[in-house]
């Protein structure tokens, strides 16, 4: 393994992708802190995020940073603005959408690292090979993807 490195990340560092209307860049993953935990900042224009789900294997925290959203974290509803967070245990159901009316913008910590990362890179790539004209193909089962990081989606 290597050893962790001190790293400054400017705006617009890391690994990015496009899912649907959401951008994720990856700003630090489990290969650069010994698979402590993965650091995503999320952009979401209004009515984009995630729908309802859990994951067994690993937590989150939310942070908000600009923007407005409407959250579920358990069995709770919540509106979230600037300076919100919500730590979101192994299991726990959950959901975040960003409601407007500007575009919102959060942090995402998963720990251990190493996953959500994972998920997305093969999301993301199964939907690009499977969707161009040039690579016709089965259609991406979001689903089955998610349940190999042992995600599962309830919405």
């Amino acid at each position: 393994m290597i050893a962790a490195q001190p790293r400054h990340f400017r705006p617009g560092d890391g690994k990015t992708y496009q899912l649907g209307r959401m951008t994720l860049t990856f700003k630090t993953t489990a290969i650069d802190n010994g698979s402590a935990y993965t650091l995503c900042e999320t952009i979401e224009p209004p009515d984009s995020g995630a729908g309802l789900h859990c994951h067994s294997s690993y937590d989150e925290t939310h942070i908000i940073c600009e923007g407005h959203f409407d959250c579920q974290l358990g069995e709770r509803m919540l509106k979230f603005g600037p300076g919100d967070m919500m730590f979101v245990p192994k299991g726990t159901p959950h959901s975040v959408k960003s409601i407007g009316p500007e575009t919102g913008r959060e942090l995402i910590i998963s720990s251990p690292g190493g996953i959500f990362d994972a998920f997305i890179d093969e999301i993301v790539t199964s939907m690009t090979n499977s969707g161009s004209p040039s690579k016709p193909g089965p259609a991406t089962d979001f689903r089955a993807i998610a349940a190999k990081y042992g995600i599962e989606f309830m919405s």
